[in-house]
């Protein structure tokens, strides 16, 4: 019982603001874990926007009324198959693109022409015979931008060094000499300057999640549709959870702040008034 007695000592020190400190780092390390996606083998190849793998099926889809030359698609066919299937999926990050095979093995780099030089030693051109590698690299460089993460972890930081700054308990003497535990508010100023910055960190964070959303899912559509139906893409659902759950822990701070400002002004008026 040594344990909870301690804890419970120490719960009145711990005060709305190191919750709300928490939380902001949760968020900070959930987005920086998004950025890292596909950099590493060690877990981080599960993080990624949006994968291409080849499909293993004989036969083309069915022909579309809207299709003026169906036959491209048994052109696309007789390139993908037969073929050396050495390479069954890429995945494509914010910094980094990583290679799956046929047996398993993973193989991640923030150089495309690294993984391409890879393949080439395994197969030549058929081991990647539409280019996915390259397909995956120009989502990379041309539809992912991660500015505004960047920004967000920064601001978000920022917001999480004001907070620290926040007075804490300490003792003092009143009129009968007893000692006793105060806690004074913190700076107006300061915590307005910390709700603006978590606010801002937000309203980043939201439309970079956002966007990462809607460009993956437009992105493995049209690579689908451009190859009949040869390869299939899914979006990447660890960078999808980890995203949005860093805007959610954003936006509790920001409502966690605006609610102690509010609190801190009422009980600051009332005091003036009695």
């Amino acid at each position: 019982m040594a344990i909870p007695r301690a804890l419970f000592r120490y719960m009145p020190m711990i005060g709305f603001h190191h919750v709300i400190m928490v939380v902001c780092s949760i968020a900070i390390i959930l987005l920086s874990i998004v950025l890292a996606g596909c950099t590493s083998t060690n877990g981080l190849s599960n993080v990624y926007l949006v994968s291409l793998k080849y499909r293993d099926i004989n036969t083309p889809s069915p022909v579309d009324a809207a299709m003026v030359n169906p036959g491209i698609a048994d052109k696309v066919y007789n390139v993908t198959q037969p073929r050396n299937a050495t390479i069954t999926e890429i995945r494509a990050a914010y910094m980094g693109l990583c290679l799956i095979r046929n047996d398993g093995l993973r193989f991640c780099s923030n150089s495309a022409e690294a993984l391409a030089s890879l393949a080439k030693e395994t197969g030549n051109s058929t081991a990647d015979p539409l280019n996915l590698i390259w397909i995956a690299k120009r989502f990379k460089d041309t539809m992912v931008f991660d500015g505004l993460i960047f920004i967000a972890i920064v601001l978000t930081f920022i917001c999480f060094v004001l907070l620290w700054t926040f007075p804490g308990w300490h003792e003092e003497v009143n009129d009968d000499g007893s000692e006793i535990d105060v806690k004074p508010f913190p700076s107006r100023p300061v915590s307005l300057a910390a709700l603006g910055l978590i606010s801002l960190g937000f309203m980043f964070g939201l439309i970079s999640i956002l966007w990462q959303h809607i460009n993956s899912s437009a992105a493995g559509t049209m690579a689908e549709g451009l190859t009949y139906g040869a390869v299939e893409s899914h979006v990447g659902i660890a960078a999808v959870v980890l995203g949005w759950a860093a805007v959610v822990c954003m936006g509790l701070s920001t409502f966690a702040l605006l609610i102690m400002i509010w609190s801190i002004s009422l009980i600051r008026v009332l005091t003036e008034d009695d």
